[in-house]
């Protein structure tokens, strides 16, 4: 990029404003802006995407940088905050009002200093804090790891087709390179960020886009075909499709969630991925619950979260979560696991998942669920955490309980 337009910056401005201030997530702003803007080439696109999302992850050291409280989040600071990215990046500044008060050379400056640990890793100072007191030393180095961007990840649809068959096709169709990945059977990794989800073999059911960590989790149910299995808290279902995946579209699976919306999504995802075997069910229509009794060989229970391990690509979640926030979906969770676990069979399993790193939403709550009068017919079986710094990928914790 060699020059920033008025009408790129606008809209990386307008999108950071309404990221900050509302409850909208800043990948689907950004898709709005695009729809908005269709003349736009690939390279507005990029310019948009890169310098909103990594605003959004060093806000706090930018802020520190510009000399602005990283506290607020006005309007002019937000131009800031852009001239300070042009500047890091060594890019042109142009000679805009909003501009004038920038100070390169003391910018260049500030980045020599030492600074805070929740600036130079550009957190909440309560987070940081909640962080260092649950994970000690090891919360420094995984923000390190969710400050860098995610990869882009498939996962292949072996209803479909096979990960050779997938990588040659990619690569044959759209001279696309996709190479497998170590410890994850069905995942490929593309170095090279492109659209994906407008090519024939994503439309085919071919592939899904899913972290590599995500992947980890259909695995850990150990499924196998045949199995009545629920996914308790299926949202638009990445996790169901894989499961339906794993059992090679043989069983029968139930996805439950609060947003009938999602379930509408998911039931597109699995036409376009052939499965076969997936119910929806809206959970908000109780009459379905106390048929599920002692029903499940697996369930699922992907949990609301803070979501903290999804920070790599979904930065500005770290701005909007509160104290508050995580004791609600912390009181949340623990409501699910006392309902949801009456739905394994004797002898079945149930799989506990957040996308958290943090012990209170996690092996925290195991402990507690066991101690339940609802928890002492379950023993647990294996718990995992998913560290981004040792796997490059979204942080993931992941328990399986065995009902006796």
């Amino acid at each position: 990029m060699r020059k920033l337009y008025r009408i790129t910056a606008q809209g990386i401005i307008d999108t950071l404003a309404k990221t900050l201030s509302t409850n909208a997530r800043a990948s689907r702003l950004l898709e709005k802006l695009n729809l908005a803007n269709p003349k736009w080439g690939s390279g507005d696109r990029n310019t948009v995407h890169r310098a909103t999302y990594e605003i959004l992850r060093w806000k706090n050291y930018y802020s520190f940088l510009s000399g602005h409280d990283e506290t607020v989040d006005k309007k002019e600071n937000l131009w800031s905050l852009l001239g300070v990215w042009l500047v890091i990046n060594n890019l042109e500044v142009p000679d805009w009002e909003e501009f004038k008060s920038l100070k390169p050379k003391e910018i260049k400056a500030r980045q020599k200093e030492k600074t805070t640990p929740e600036r130079t890793k550009s957190i909440p100072s309560w987070l940081y804090e909640r962080g260092k007191k649950e994970l000690s030393r090891e919360w420094n180095i995984e923000l390190d790891a969710l400050n860098i961007e995610a990869k882009l990840i498939l996962r292949v649809n072996r209803i479909v087709t096979s990960p050779k068959k997938l990588q040659e096709e990619l690569h044959s169709k759209y001279n696309i390179e996709a190479l497998p990945i170590k410890g994850y059977e069905d995942a490929l990794l593309i170095n090279k960020r492109t659209n994906l989800r407008k090519k024939p073999l994503y439309l085919k059911g071919s592939f899904e886009i899913q972290d590599a960590n995500s992947q980890k989790i259909g695995p850990f149910t150990d499924v196998k075909p045949g199995m009545n299995v629920i996914d308790g808290c299926a949202g638009a279902g990445g996790k169901t499709l894989h499961l339906a995946s794993l059992m090679r579209n043989k069983g029968d699976i139930i996805a439950l969630d609060v947003e009938e919306n999602k379930l509408k999504e998911l039931k597109k995802r699995a036409r376009r991925n052939r499965v076969k075997i997936i119910k929806n069910i809206w959970v908000a229509d109780a009459q379905y619950k106390e048929s599920l009794s002692n029903w499940a060989d697996r369930v699922l229970i992907d949990a609301p979260c803070s979501g903290l391990g999804t920070l790599k690509r979904n930065p500005d979640l770290k701005w909007k979560l509160t104290e508050e926030r995580i004791s609600e979906v912390i009181d949340l969770q623990r409501k699910i696991l006392l309902e949801q676990s009456n739905w394994v069979k004797k002898g079945g399993k149930l799989i506990y998942v957040t996308c958290s790193i943090l012990p209170s939403e996690n092996q925290d709550q195991i402990s507690w669920f066991l101690k339940q009068e609802a928890g002492k017919t379950f023993d647990l079986e294996k718990e995992e955490t998913f560290f981004s710094h040792q796997t490059e990928y979204d942080g993931f914790y992941a328990a399986r309980l065995i009902r006796r």
